[in-house]
């Protein structure tokens, strides 16, 4: 009988499940021209995190919400964004090290304020990537891993 009930429950949630589907953005990540993009003009960069484990080496902040760009180039200061963390020359100078090696990028639909309002839950989306680009060449393109929630 319980598995009967587990299987009814299993057809269910695969039903309603897809009702819900997430279409995330793309972005472009190009380590040999240090830029990260958004592929759609309606979005912009809203935060840059890279780091290794728990050690933060570069960290880009938007300030203002109203202003932001969707194509960010990490070798140099753009307007409208605070640099908390610029350490990523020196990670680099490193010897590989291969503990959680990771890239965390956050975009939001233009003019978007309202982080609290869950019903619109694609209006903020997260991108995890799990390389940093010391001495790499590497253009990708990812989607986005889930919505903001």
């Amino acid at each position: 009988m319980a598995i009967k009930k587990m299987f009814l429950l299993i057809i269910i949630y695969l039903s309603f499940g897809s009702c819900f589907q997430f279409n995330g953005e793309k972005i472009e990540i190009n380590y040999r021209d240090k830029i990260i993009k958004v592929l759609s003009d309606d979005y912009i960069i809203e935060s840059i995190l890279m780091k290794n484990n728990q050690t933060k080496y570069y960290v880009l902040e938007l300030k203002d919400t109203q202003k932001g760009s969707n194509i960010i180039n990490f070798n140099n200061k753009t307007i409208g964004y605070n640099t908390v963390v610029d350490r990523l020359d020196y990670y680099c100078s490193l010897s590989p090290d291969v503990d959680s090696p990771g890239l965390w990028v956050t975009i939001r639909k233009k003019d978007f304020k309202d982080k609290a309002n869950g019903s619109n839950f694609k209006e903020i989306q997260y991108f995890n990537y799990n390389k940093l680009p010391c001495g790499s060449t590497l253009i990708d393109t990812i989607v986005a891993s889930n919505p903001y929630k």
